[in-house]
């Protein structure tokens, strides 16, 4: 028999242990996640609208937990909702989005995001929990919006709102 020259399965080990998990923040918090499976049709193309920018959900993160909320990322690329922050008071839904462009209003977030818009619009109806939508865009900085069955609105209050 020839000696092995590969890596003993304790050296991969210690080598994945050593790596930094990219879903833990810089003081080692863990970050709570929320995986949804739902069915797949492995045969079609994933949706390229679908995808998450993460760098704007972890900012999200740090917010809400300034806020006092427990924040959880929701690992489902069908649903919109991309967070969910816990507190006694209640659950917060957000469907947090970088934009190039600036975003001004609701009637412009609308415009620029209808699919998501209008389905948050349609589950408004069915939940309990609060719903927003925080878009950051470099020109306007955050901006935050409650989601009603009836429509979006600015939340001039916030984060007064949400403590």
């Amino acid at each position: 028999m020839t000696p092995h020259k590969g890596k003993t399965a304790e050296q991969k080990m210690t080598k994945k242990l050593a790596q930094r998990n990219p879903d833990q923040e810089e003081n080692d918090t863990p970050v709570s996640e929320i995986i949804i499976h739902s069915p797949v049709d492995v045969t079609t193309e994933p949706d390229p609208g679908r995808t998450r920018s993460t760098v704007i959900v972890y900012e999200a993160m740090k917010l809400l937990r300034k806020y006092g909320y427990e924040p959880a990322k929701i690992q489902e690329p069908s649903l919109p909702i991309n967070l969910m922050g816990m507190k006694k008071s209640g659950t917060l839904l957000i469907c947090a989005i970088r934009s190039r462009l600036p975003v001004p209003n609701a009637a412009t977030l609308r415009e620029k995001n209808s699919g998501k818009v209008d389905y948050l619009r349609r589950l408004a109806g069915r939940v309990r929990d609060r719903i927003m939508i925080w878009v950051y865009s470099p020109a306007c900085g955050w901006r935050y919006y409650l989601v009603y069955p009836g429509g979006l609105r600015y939340d001039h209050d916030f984060p007064k709102s949400i403590q």
